[in-house]
C-alpha cells in the first residue's frame, strides 16, 4: 500500500475545503439500526429536492453495502476520472451519485476493509469528486456511530442537519437515541458556537 506524504494529505485537504465550499447545504442520513430505510429516504429526498431545479448531490459512504445505485436505477453506471477530478454519475439533470458502487468491485464479493481504508474512500469522495456547484450534498450514512459517520462529520465540519431514520420498535428507537447523541456530539457543539 502507498504511503500518503504529508503534503499529499495538505493537498487533499485543500480540495476538500474548496470542494464544500461549493456545496451550500450538507445534510447526513443516519440511522441507529440497519433496514429502517435510511437509504430509500436518502435517495427520495435528493430525488425530489433535484425535482425542485435544486443542484443536488448524493454520496454513499456505506462502503460495506452501497445501495443508492441500486435504488436509482444507475447500477450498471461507473465512476470516470477527467482533469478536475473524479466525475459523479449523471442520474438525471441536477442529480449526480457517489458509490462504491459504481468502481468495478463485484456486487457479490464482500468488501472487507478496516477502519483506515473506509475513511480514505469517504475522503477521497469528498475531496476528489468534481461535484462543481451543488445546492444540496445528502450524504447517505451507513447505520450506527461508526468509522462512517463520523469521518464524514469530522471531515466536512459545517454539516447543516442530521436526519435520523427509524421505525417504530423498541430496539430500533433505542438505537436511534444513540445516533441523535453522536450527531449532537460529534458535530452539533462546535456548529452551535460560531
Amino acid at each position: 500500500m502507498n504511503q500518503v506524504t504529508d503534503e499529499e494529505r495538505e493537498q487533499q485537504d485543500v480540495r476538500l475545503k474548496d470542494n464544500m465550499a461549493k456545496i451550500k447545504y450538507k445534510l447526513i442520513v443516519m440511522s441507529g439500526k440497519g433496514g429502517v430505510g435510511k437509504t430509500t429516504v436518502a435517495v427520495n429526498l435528493a430525488y425530489a429536492l433535484s425535482s425542485t431545479d435544486a443542484k443536488v448531490g448524493i454520496i454513499d459512504t456505506d462502503i460495506h453495502g452501497p445501495n443508492i445505485a441500486k435504488m436509482l436505477g444507475v447500477e450498471q453506471e461507473s465512476l470516470t476520472g477527467s482533469l478536475s477530478g473524479i466525475r459523479p454519475v449523471e442520474v438525471r439533470p441536477n442529480l449526480k451519485a457517489v458509490s462504491m458502487a459504481f468502481t468495478g468491485t463485484d456486487p457479490d464479493k464482500p468488501i472487507i476493509w478496516r477502519g483506515p481504508l473506509k475513511t480514505g474512500v469517504i475522503k477521497q469522495f469528498l475531496s476528489d469528486v468534481d461535484w462543481g456547484e451543488l445546492d444540496y450534498l445528502v450524504i447517505d450514512s451507513p447505520p450506527g456511530t461508526g468509522d462512517e459517520p463520523l469521518s464524514v462529520c469530522q471531515f466536512i465540519g459545517d454539516i447543516d442537519g442530521s436526519i435520523i431514520v427509524t421505525t417504530p420498535q423498541d430496539v430500533a428507537i433505542l438505537d436511534s437515541r444513540k445516533a441523535v447523541l453522536f450527531f449532537t456530539r460529534a458535530w452539533y457543539p462546535r456548529h452551535r458556537h460560531r
